[in-house]
């Protein structure tokens, strides 16, 4: 699968998009957290409901409230709309401009459906980092807390080989904002799948093929024609988790994700998700926690697939949510193939 370079700490237009520098050209001026009507986040009609508890020209502080429309796992939010906010914050600032490192951290007691948080932004004194954080109310440790920087570099998950033709496709949950199909409110809707098996297990999901998906994106964007990057980041963290789900047959909750944005991506783009196990930690036969890779591509050129976006992470395995999905995923009954090859020894 050979993938076109990518141009580090260059302006879009000079880049070779001069199509997408209108997208992100925002002046230089002391941090403000601009009001950015056309986010689906938090613009004109937010998919968070916030109140601003205090504002000034280097740090921003708000409340939220975690709804059923934020719903991944059962009884949880989705671990990429936390991760989504923190992008929304970064771009609402304009600085570190594309491409961009971004460090997610997990920790503190988690966030269940019905919690509130406290999301604070800052700007790092040398004003070319943005900080994000998300607090349950009443922790002290950050739900997730993001660093945004200027890429160090522009390596990306490569993958020298094109998936398998042929795959089967996941099962998914009911609600789940990435794969929930029988949502009362808009969601992604992805059906992720997998290709290969044993070592050279890959899973993907398209974006963009289904005719439906163009209109759909019309309720994700950041601006006119910019899909959200936390689109991005959601459908890269289920299809990367998955990943690291086939080699051990075991659901995880983010502990860590490092994902680099190479460019914004338009509403009308094809992507194509890619990623691989990558690791474990812990006893072989009982491990603690699983790694993944993968990589978004751009397939306006699908014999030259772009990567747009590429990053790994890092899960701790929950027994509680692979029997979740034992119990919740569909189709009813299409699901026991995961577990097929545990069950038979």
């Amino acid at each position: 699968m050979p993938m076109k370079e990518a141009n580090a700490g260059t302006p879009l237009a000079k880049a070779g998009y001069p199509h997408l520098a209108s997208l992100i050209e925002i002046p230089e001026e002391p941090m403000v957290m601009r009001p950015n009507p056309r986010s689906f986040l938090t613009g004109a009609d937010p998919f968070f409901n916030s109140t601003v508890l205090d504002s000034s020209p280097d740090r921003s502080v708000e409340e939220i409230a975690f709804d059923l429309r934020h719903e991944g796992f059962i009884g949880i939010p989705h671990g990429g709309l936390g991760m989504g906010l923190c992008l929304d914050a970064w771009r609402k600032i304009g600085e570190p401009r594309y491409p961009v490192d971004v460090r997610f951290r997990f920790g503190g007691s988690g966030i269940l459906i019905g919690d509130s948080a406290e999301f604070v932004v800052e700007r790092a004194a040398n004003g070319r980092s943005v900080v994000a954080s998300i607090t349950k109310i009443g922790d002290k440790t950050p739900y997730v807390k993001a660093e945004i920087t200027p890429a160090a570099h522009l390596d990306v998950v490569a993958f020298e080989e094109p998936p398998a033709a042929d795959f089967r496709s996941l099962p998914y949950y009911r609600n789940c904002f990435v794969c929930g199909h029988h949502r009362s409110i808009t969601g992604l809707q992805r059906r992720f799948r997998v290709h290969g098996e044993n070592g050279a297990v890959m899973v993907t999901t398209p974006w963009g093929y289904d005719p439906n998906d163009y209109d759909r994106a019309a309720s994700f964007l950041i601006g006119e024609d910019e899909l959200h990057p936390a689109v991005l980041i959601s459908i890269f963290d289920e299809n990367t988790a998955w990943g690291g789900f086939m080699a051990t047959r075991s659901c995880g909750l983010s502990v860590r994700v490092e994902f680099k944005l190479l460019r914004p991506v338009l509403r009308s783009e094809k992507l194509l998700f890619v990623s691989r196990p990558s690791g474990i930690r812990g006893n072989p036969k009982a491990p603690r926690f699983f790694l993944a890779e993968g990589t978004v591509f751009s397939m306006a050129d699908a014999g030259h697939p772009e990567p747009v976006a590429t990053g790994r992470g890092e899960w701790l395995i929950v027994d509680h949510y692979t029997k979740q999905i034992q119990k919740n995923l569909l189709p009813e009954g299409d699901w026991q193939w995961i577990f097929a090859d545990e069950e038979n020894g």
